[in-house]
C-alpha cells in the first residue's frame, strides 16, 4: 500500500505525539541592499542584482542544507531525515521537520548553522553587502500545538485536524500545511532577537539540548543573554536570550571576542547549571518540558500531559466524524467546510515573522 493510500486510511486514528524542530535563517541587510547602488545594478539583464542574490538563496541554502545533513546523519538519528522548507516570509527562510530523539535535533540543527557558516563565506566572496541571522524552536503535536491544512492533493478530502492522517502528510510536505500554537507564535518571537553573531534559541529546544551527557556529539556552547520581555510571551515574563555562537566569517569577529574577554563574558555557562535554570524557569512561566530519547536505540520517554489529557477528546470526536461520513450526515457541511478552506489565501494563515533590520 502507497504512502497516500496508508494516510487516508488515518483520517479518523488520532494522532501520535510528536515534536517538530522549525529552523530560519534570514537576510540581514536586505532592505538596505536592495536600496543600494549595487543592488541596483542591472548591468547583467533586466533585472536587478538583489532578485539574482535573493533566488540563489532561494535555491542554494536549502540544498547546501541537505547535502550538509546527508553527511553528519548516521543510524543513531533514525528515519526523520532532513528538515525541509515550510515558507519563505519575506527575506527569512523557515524549515520545519519530525525529530524522533535528541540525536536527530542535535544533527539537523548543527547541519544548519554549519550552512549558515558556508553560505555567509559565499555571500563576502562575492562582495555582496549581506549577512545571515537564524534561529531554532520545537513545537509539539497535536498538543498543545496543530497543523493546519491549507491545500488538498488530487481532489482528497480534507484532513480532519488532530488526526493521524494530517500530521503525517505534514510531516512529508510541512509547505502545504501551517502550524499554528503557542511554541509557532514564541518561535517567530525568539527569532526576532537574532543577531548574525548569535543564532538564538527557543527555551524548549535548549533545555532539550542541556541535558545531554559529555560525549553525545553536539558540540556547539549555549551561552546566554541577560532576559527581556518579548511580546505576548508568557505574559510579559523576561524571556531568557540563549544562543550559540555564529560569529565565523564576520568582519567583526576578533573584536567581538576581545569585547567578551574585558566583559567577563567569554566562558559560556556550565550545561548542568543551565539545565537547572531552564528547569526553575519553566516552573515559573508554565512551560512544558520537550523529553525525548537520546538517539534511535535509546528508551522511550512517557507521553506529556499536555497530550495524554486531550488524546481521548480527539479520539473521540474524530469516531463521530468518522460515523457521520459512514451515513452521509456530515456530507453537506464537509463541503461548505471545503469551500471555505479554498478560500482561504496563504497570507492570511502567515505566522508573525522577525523585522528586517
Amino acid at each position: 500500500m502507497d504512502s497516500a493510500a496508508d494516510n487516508f486510511n488515518l483520517r479518523f486514528e488520532p494522532a501520535d505525539y510528536r515534536v517538530r524542530m522549525f529552523l530560519s535563517v534570514d537576510l540581514s541587510g536586505s532592505t538596505a541592499f536592495k536600496n543600494s547602488d549595487s543592488g541596483e545594478d542591472r548591468l547583467d539583464g533586466a533585472a536587478p542584482k538583489w532578485v539574482t542574490v535573493f533566488q540563489q538563496f532561494y535555491t542554494d541554502f536549502p540544498a547546501f542544507f541537505r547535502t550538509e545533513y546527508q553527511q553528519q546523519t548516521n543510524g543513531t538519528v533514525g528515519n526523520d531525515g532532513c528538515p525541509k522548507l515550510w515558507k519563505a516570509v519575506g527575506d527569512e527562510l523557515v524549515f520545519c521537520g519530525k525529530i524522533s530523539n535528541k540525536k536527530a535535533g542535535a544533527v539537523a540543527l548543527s547541519s544548519f548553522i554549519n550552512t549558515l557558516h558556508r553560505y555567509r563565506e559565499i555571500l563576502r566572496a562575492s562582495g555582496v553587502n549581506l549577512d545571515l541571522k537564524g534561529a531554532g524552536w520545537l513545537a509539539a503535536f497535536p498538543e498543545p500545538n496543530r497543523a493546519v491544512q491549507l491545500r488538498r492533493a488530487n481532489g482528497n478530502p480534507d484532513l480532519l485536524s488532530a488526526s493521524e492522517a494530517l500530521e503525517k502528510c505534514a510531516d512529508e510536505s510541512p509547505f502545504d500545511y501551517d502550524f499554528l500554537g503557542k511554541a509557532i507564535d514564541t518561535g517567530f518571537r525568539v527569532a526576532g532577537s537574532a543577531k548574525p553573531e548569535q543564532f538564538v534559541l527557543s527555551v524548549q529546544l535548549a533545555r532539550l539540548l542541556a541535558n545531554t551527557t559529555p560525549g553525545f556529539g553536539f558540540d556547539h556552547a549555549i551561552r546566554f543573554d541577560r532576559p527581556r520581555s518579548l511580546k505576548g510571551v508568557n505574559r510579559d515574563e523576561p524571556y531568557p536570550i540563549l544562543y550559540i555562537d555564529t560569529m565565523i566569517h564576520l568582519p567583526t569577529e576578533e573584536a567581538r571576542k576581545q569585547e567578551r574577554q574585558l566583559l567577563g563574558e567569554d566562558a559560556a555557562p556550565d550545561r548542568e547549571q543551565l539545565a537547572k535554570y531552564l528547569e526553575a524557569y519553566c516552573k515559573v512561566v508554565g512551560t512544558e518540558e520537550i523529553m525525548l530519547p537520546v538517539d534511535n536505540n535509546g528508551k522511550q520517554t512517557g507521553l506529556p500531559e499536555s497530550y495524554s489529557r486531550h488524546k481521548e477528546m480527539i479520539a473521540d470526536h474524530l469516531s463521530q466524524e468518522q460515523g457521520r461520513e459512514f451515513d452521509g450526515s456530515g456530507e453537506d457541511e464537509a463541503a461548505q467546510e471545503s469551500d471555505a478552506t479554498d478560500a482561504l489565501e496563504v497570507d492570511d494563515l502567515t505566522p508573525l515573522s522577525s523585522d528586517d533590520d
